[in-house]
């Protein structure tokens, strides 16, 4: 009896080790930026960023990792590449086009709307040595600037079109609202027009109105000239708030209060009285001479 419940305790034990084993080992997985199938993606500094569900990045690892790595363009030409691993966060690290070794060679150089493929093979590893287990392609298209310039042109073309066609129809509200305040109207002078409605000779008709414009013109310029002398001799003129401002001090009489105050009397009398002591002095002064 003891020698089966000996037999039941190793084979628990056996049973619980090995399940530990099995559940401590981790499936490694990745995610990227930008994801596969992605589009419009920079072309500046090219590159993708990897985040993995383990830690990576360790001397051990990088060594071993060191060829799992490459970008190719459409036709299958690879691009150099740098791998930079995040010292803050192990999880994660950075796969950049060579920016050295692309701009030395034209035909490396990163192209717009062409696609790349960064490819992961399976047989990286994390810092515990779990592997990817599979390879792993992540495809992403660059950035189409020939057609994002021509939608910049466009719409370049169309807000200045439209800044134009608000700022003519704000003047010409503007112009019609100070000939609806000066109640003058005038409809643009045609001269062949005129000369059919007429039946007159073309040079006719525009000497005409040139003397009807220059006789409009005079009548204005004394009417802007009686204006200005009326507004130098009034006290007063109206603002367009309706408000009233004096040009200058005048007496209290003038805005029709009867109130007296005296003052004009009593400085009246002290000049008065001041010239009768001046007049005074003076004969004294005359006496004083004679004897």
């Amino acid at each position: 009896m003891k020698r089966i419940g000996s037999i039941l305790c190793l084979a628990a034990l056996i049973v619980t080790m090995t399940a530990s084993v099995c559940f401590g080992a981790q499936s490694l997985k990745v995610e990227s930026y930008p994801e596969n199938g992605q589009k419009n993606t920079s072309i500046e500094n090219m590159g993708v960023k990897l985040t993995f569900n383990s830690e990576v990045g360790d001397k051990k690892s990088m060594k071993k990792n060191a060829d799992c790595f490459s970008i190719t363009d459409d036709k299958g030409k690879k691009i150099p590449i740098r791998v930079f691993y995040d010292p803050k966060d192990s999880t994660k690290m950075m796969v950049l086009a060579d920016a050295v070794a692309i701009a030395n060679d034209k035909d490396l150089r990163i192209k717009d709307n062409t696609e790349y493929t960064l490819h992961i093979s399976g047989d990286f590893v994390d810092n515990e040595g779990n592997e990817l287990g599979k390879d792993t392609d992540i495809t992403f298209r660059t950035l189409n600037q020939s057609q994002n310039t021509k939608v910049y042109m466009v719409m370049m073309v169309i807000m200045m079109g439209g800044m134009f066609f608000f700022t003519s129809r704000q003047a010409k509200k503007q112009m019609e609202k100070q000939q609806e305040e000066s109640g003058v109207k005038e409809e643009p002078f045609n001269p062949y027009k005129e000369a059919k409605r007429t039946g007159k000779s073309l040079e006719e008709v525009i000497a005409a109105h040139e003397k009807e414009v220059a006789k409009r013109e005079a009548k204005a310029a004394r009417k802007a000239k009686r204006n200005a002398a009326s507004d130098d001799d009034d006290y007063e003129y109206e603002e367009d708030n309706g408000n009233y401002k004096v040009k200058g001090p005048r007496p209290i009489s003038a805005g029709g209060s009867s109130y007296i105050t005296g003052r004009k009397a009593l400085a009246e009398a002290r000049i008065a009285e001041e010239e009768r002591l001046a007049k005074r002095r003076a004969a004294n002064a005359k006496k004083k001479k004679k004897k």
